[in-house]
């Protein structure tokens, strides 16, 4: 058992996966208008407040906010005095966060690159930071809600480069050189460099897990969870990591799907007693956080257990009959939810067989042979016929069949996601 002192806040980045609500809406540039921009920033602000909502009532008090909240928020074209037609929209938002103890934060895209020898591009970085300061600061809360940055380039000179950077960060707002944390990355900057800038600059360091095994360091770990967490002032809250996993198919750097739970358990050990908030990068957002909060705690009752159960049980059933007897047995045993996780993410990893995705397609439309048309029902009839071993294919076909016909047990469940 992993004891909660090792952390406060687990949270995930932006767009969740099994709810309805998104925060990027907008528009392309030749057809922005004021009335566009405004409509997308009103249903964008709606559902941040749902999110939030959403996060509370499971448990996850961390979220990073997305960056295209605010359509063109830092873009020349957009004029709008955003932060005042939609006060009462930032102010809720923000009462609520404040309320209930989450902890928020935004990460500038890979354009913003506040090391770059071009003027033009240095100034541009620093207005997109000063929209994302303006955002944070909109909703009213305090300096332990933050923007993570990237050093940026090498440009042939990494010194050079590393001391514009802290020449430039003084061209910065006072406000947002509180809010200010700068990211180990994967390729240019390890996390001995970003200490070097950010003891120099007297801001926080986070510590990324993956770009860290991509670019690594002569520290040692112990080391740098150490002067990673000097880095960090009461003012800035406590300390803030980044996790992820190695997609195992794509290159080095890329996220995988899904938290990997023995890996984040064995990480968050390593991290050590101390206060930190772990914001987790990974494709499939609010699940894998409610399986990391889920894993640290043996005492989840038994409705979330159920639950948790029935969102996955189909994803199992697909891959594997014995998997499938196997985390039926343990949810509705005592054995800690990490077990169950455990034996989920050895699941998912396995190939499809035939028999068992052809048992589980036939299962689920179930659900759906009574209020299929003819037509709907040949289709899918041939296709498991004719194309079983185009998985994705029929699985698309099922969702939209679920989707419309409004089969609440699958589309809220996890199956058409993975």
């Amino acid at each position: 058992m992993i004891v909660l002192t090792y952390y406060k806040k687990i949270g995930y980045a932006c767009t969740p996966l099994s709810i309805p609500y998104k925060t990027t809406r907008s528009c392309i540039l030749k057809n922005f208008s004021k009335e566009t921009l405004m409509k997308c920033v009103k249903e964008n602000l709606n559902d941040l407040l749902h999110i939030l909502h959403w996060n509370v009532e499971h448990d996850i008090f961390m979220f990073r906010i997305s960056s295209d909240i605010i359509p063109f928020g830092s873009h020349s074209i957009n004029q709008i005095k955003w932060w005042d037609s939609f006060q009462d929209e930032l102010k809720e938002c923000g009462q609520f966060i404040i309320e209930n103890g989450i902890r928020v934060s935004m990460h500038p895209g890979q354009y913003t690159v506040l090391n770059s020898p071009k003027e033009d591009i240095v100034e541009k970085s620093v207005k997109d930071l000063e929209y994302h300061c303006r955002f944070l600061d909109s909703l009213e809360v305090d300096y332990t809600n933050k923007i993570i940055l990237h050093v940026g380039g090498i440009y042939n000179n990494k010194e050079l480069a590393m001391q514009r950077f802290i020449e430039n960060f003084s061209r910065l707002s006072p406000s947002a050189q509180k809010r200010l944390v700068i990211e180990n990355d994967d390729k240019s900057y390890n996390i001995e460099d970003v200490l070097m800038i950010c003891n120099q600059l007297n801001i926080p360091a986070v510590f990324d897990n993956l770009h860290h095994r991509i670019n690594p360091c002569p520290f040692t770990w112990d080391e740098i969870i150490e002067k990673v967490a000097k880095t960090w002032k009461t003012e800035d809250g406590p300390v803030k990591f980044h996790y992820s996993d190695q997609d195992e198919i794509k290159k080095g750097g890329a996220h995988s799907k899904t938290v990997n739970t023995k890996n984040f358990i064995e990480y968050i050990k390593r991290i050590g007693d101390i206060e930190a908030d772990v914001m987790l990068e990974v494709k499939d957002k609010e699940i894998s956080a409610l399986k990391c909060i889920y894993s640290l705690n043996d005492e989840v009752n038994i409705s979330i257990r159920t639950d948790q159960w029935a969102k996955y049980k189909y994803c199992v059933m697909e891959k594997s009959n014995f998997f499938y007897e196997e985390c039926s047995r343990l949810i509705n045993s005592e054995e800690p939810m990490s077990k169950f996780y455990c034996c989920i993410d050895e699941c998912l990893r396995l190939p499809y067989e035939e028999a068992d995705f052809k048992n589980t397609v036939e299962h689920i439309y179930g659900y759906l042979k009574y209020c299929t048309t003819t037509k709907e029902k040949d289709k899918l009839e041939d296709l498991i016929e004719y194309e079983i071993k185009n998985t994705m294919k029929i699985k698309n076909e099922l969702q939209k069949l679920c989707k419309k016909y409004k089969i609440d047990s699958l589309n809220q469940s996890y199956y058409f996601v993975y």
